[in-house]
C-alpha cells in the first residue's frame, strides 16, 4: 500500500469526524468516488500531482471539481487538506482504509465470492446469511463469475479464503495421487 501509515492516519481521522457528523457511509462513498476519479483520469492525476503547478492551483482544481459534483463540505475540506499536504497519490489507500474502518464500526465485513456460474438471488441471500452466522457480522457480499473454477465457489472473508471449487479439488486429488 502506498504510504500505508499516513493513509491509515488520514482515514482514521476522517472516520472519526464523519461519524460525529452522522455521515459515515456518505463520506466513504464520496472518498471512494474521489479516489476512483483521480485514478481513472490520467490528465487530472498529472495536474494534481505535478509540482510544476503551484500547490494553491492544484488545491483549487480539486476542490472545484468536488464543488461541481455536489460533494459535501466535509469531503471538500478533507480533499483540501490532502492536496495541501501533497497526499493525492495516497487517496486510493485512504479510501480503502476508510472503508475498512467504517465497516468495522458498523459491524460489517466484506466478502468476495467467485463462482463458476452466476448465482441466483436466493443463493446469494442464503450464502450471505451463512457467512453472517459464521462471522457474527453483517456481510456485504460481492459476487463475481469465474468460469475457470469449473464448478463450486471460492469465498474470501477478510483474510480467510474458503476454496470449494472443483479446480481446487482436482488439484488436491492430483497432489494426493502424486505423493509417494
Amino acid at each position: 500500500m502506498i504510504g500505508g501509515e499516513a493513509a491509515r492516519r488520514y482515514a482514521k481521522a476522517l472516520v472519526e469526524i464523519a461519524e460525529r457528523h452522522g455521515a459515515l457511509d456518505e463520506t466513504g462513498a464520496e472518498l471512494a468516488a474521489l479516489a476512483e476519479g483521480v485514478a481513472r483520469h490520467a490528465e487530472l492525476r498529472r495536474v494534481l500531482m505535478n509540482p510544476r503547478f503551484p500547490r494553491p492551483t492544484r488545491v483549487r482544481v480539486l476542490v472545484g471539481l468536488l464543488e461541481a459534483s455536489g460533494a459535501s463540505e466535509l469531503a471538500r475540506q478533507f480533499a483540501r487538506v490532502v492536496a495541501e499536504k501533497d497526499r493525492i497519490a495516497e487517496l486510493p489507500a485512504m479510501a480503502a482504509e476508510y472503508q475498512r474502518l467504517a465497516d468495522e464500526r458498523r459491524g460489517r465485513v466484506r466478502a468476495q465470492v467467485r463462482s463458476a456460474r452466476g448465482l441466483e438471488a436466493p443463493s446469494v441471500k442464503k450464502l450471505r446469511e451463512k457467512l453472517s452466522a459464521m462471522t457474527g457480522r453483517e456481510v456485504l457480499l460481492e459476487v463475481e463469475k469465474d468460469e475457470s473454477l469449473i464448478g463450486g465457489l471460492v469465498c474470501r472473508v477478510g483474510g480467510v479464503v474458503m476454496d470449494g471449487s472443483i479446480r481446487n479439488q482436482l488439484k488436491n486429488l492430483r497432489e494426493a495421487l502424486t505423493v509417494k
